[in-house]
C-alpha cells in the first residue's frame, strides 16, 4: 500500500486553493474600493453640511442669498452652488446646496432645506 497523494489529487487540491485565493483577492479589492467610495461620500456630505451651516450662520435672519464658490476639505476641492427660491408659502424659502467634485464635474452631494424668507 502506497502512502501520500497522487499527482491528480495534488492538482485538484492546488486548483481548489487557487480558486479560493482568487475569490479572496477579489473580495479584498472590492472592500478597498467600497471603502474609498464611503470615504468620498462622507467627505462630500461633511463639506456640504459645513458650507450650508456657515452660510446660514453668517446671513442675517432670512437673508440667505444665491451664492457659489469653492471649498477645500482633506486635500479635496469642491465647487458649490447655493440657490434660494421662494415657495408658495409666504415667508418660506427653499434652500438648495449642490456640491460638485471639481475633478469629475459630477454632483457629489446635495442638501435641500427650508428657511425663513423676507
Amino acid at each position: 500500500m502506497q502512502r501520500g497523494f497522487s499527482l491528480i489529487e495534488m492538482l485538484v487540491a492546488l486548483s481548489v486553493l487557487s480558486i479560493a485565493g482568487l475569490a479572496l483577492m477579489t473580495t479584498t479589492r472590492e472592500t478597498v474600493r467600497a471603502g474609498s467610495i464611503v470615504e468620498e461620500r462622507s467627505l462630500s456630505a461633511l463639506a456640504a453640511e459645513n458650507i450650508l451651516n456657515e452660510r446660514l450662520a453668517r446671513a442675517p435672519q432670512g437673508a440667505v442669498r444665491n451664492e457659489y464658490g469653492t471649498y477645500e476639505l482633506a486635500g479635496r476641492e469642491w465647487a458649490w452652488t447655493l440657490s434660494v427660491d421662494a415657495t408658495t408659502e409666504a415667508g418660506l424659502n427653499r434652500i438648495v446646496l449642490t456640491l460638485t467634485d471639481t475633478r469629475s464635474d459630477r454632483v457629489a452631494a446635495q442638501i435641500i432645506t427650508f428657511g425663513q424668507g423676507s
